[in-house]
């Protein structure tokens, strides 16, 4: 561990590498977090603007800054668990930016068929929880945009986009319609549309429209970001496996790290047992996104086709709740 005093950071030369780090009063620690860039999330926190109160808090209590290499984001984030799981330092209770994630919440029989929420507390059918709130306000946009697929606002219709001919008037139709389109091309990657916007995306190139093939060449880039954390939702809870990294073994319950066996010490952490309704099946706590997601990004790497079974389960249970 490499440790300094704040006020000779600029000296430094922090390693632009995965790790975790930690800030510190004189006698206890503050808070401790994780990054694949030390340096630039280091450097982040003490000369941007701090608007979170409680971050402005926390580093003007650091006396001392500590940080550590490790060999991926994974192990900076087991590093991290095992820390929490004897404390969690005070200001890591403190700074939640998860209660800022929101949930998609559809409804298949009225406008509006999409609704950006806080919780998943109605019967709508929900995914999430998403870390930008606007990211999905643009990827709704942008089907609508080009495929005019619903952007309802409110309960009002037929409304200005239908009478603009922008939307091909999802309210008027019949919610077997909309239905499938929403299970095609919502909950599931569409490969089927992603090759559309590809192909257009050649004419205007081949027709030197430049500007207008960078402008789909961008929202393509939205509609794979929406779809590759889809694909995340089907698969995260579904994730039961152990393996052996490092002389280290994990054991991975229901997508989240349970136990860890290095040098014949077993390290237990919390498992999870909780109930979801049928319509979260694709849904999560607010606090779980950064653990799953590296959970399921380092399992990627070697474990790509056990991920990619529990995928065409999850499909397949999503179809039978539709059909």
């Amino acid at each position: 561990m490499n440790e300094f005093a704040k006020k000779d950071f600029k000296e430094q030369k922090i390693p632009e590498s995965p790790g975790f780090f930690t800030f510190s009063d004189e006698n206890k620690i503050l808070y401790t977090g994780i990054t694949t860039n030390l340096k630039a999330k280091i450097n982040t926190f003490l000369s941007r603007n701090l608007e979170d109160e409680n971050v402005f808090k926390m580093i003007s209590l650091t006396r001392v800054i500590s940080y550590t290499e490790t060999e991926t984001f994974f192990n900076a984030f087991v590093e991290k668990k095992k820390l929490f799981n004897k404390e969690v330092p005070e200001y890591n209770r403190l700074i939640r930016p998860f209660e800022n994630y929101v949930y998609l919440g559809i409804d298949f029989s009225k406008v509006p068929f999409f609704r950006v929420t806080q919780d998943t507390q109605s019967e709508l059918y929900f995914l999430g929880p998403f870390k930008d709130r606007f990211f999905l306000y643009d990827f709704l946009d942008i089907m609508g945009t080009l495929f005019k697929f619903p952007v309802c606002e409110d309960e009002n219709y037929p409304c200005q986009r239908y009478e603009g001919k922008k939307c091909s008037g999802w309210c008027l139709k019949e919610n077997e319609e909309i239905t499938k389109i929403i299970f095609n091309s919502y909950l599931q990657p569409d490969i089927k549309l992603i090759n559309k916007i590809q192909k257009k995306y050649d004419e205007y190139f081949n027709e030197l429209k430049f500007e207008k093939a960078e402008s789909l060449k961008n929202q393509r880039k939205i509609i794979e970001k929406y779809y590759e954390i889809v694909k995340f939702l089907h698969i995260t809870k579904e994730i039961n496996l152990d393996f052996t990294e490092n002389k280290k073994k994990y054991k991975i319950r229901n997508g989240i790290l349970v136990e860890i066996l290095e040098n014949r010490e077993i390290t237990y952490f919390p498992e999870l047992h909780l109930n979801y309704r049928d319509n979260e099946l694709l849904t999560f706590e607010k606090d779980q996104l950064v653990e799953r997601w590296i959970i399921y990004n380092h399992l990627k790497k070697n474990k790509l086709e056990r991920l990619n079974e529990i995928y065409k389960r999850s499909i397949s249970k999503i179809n039978e709740f539709f059909s």
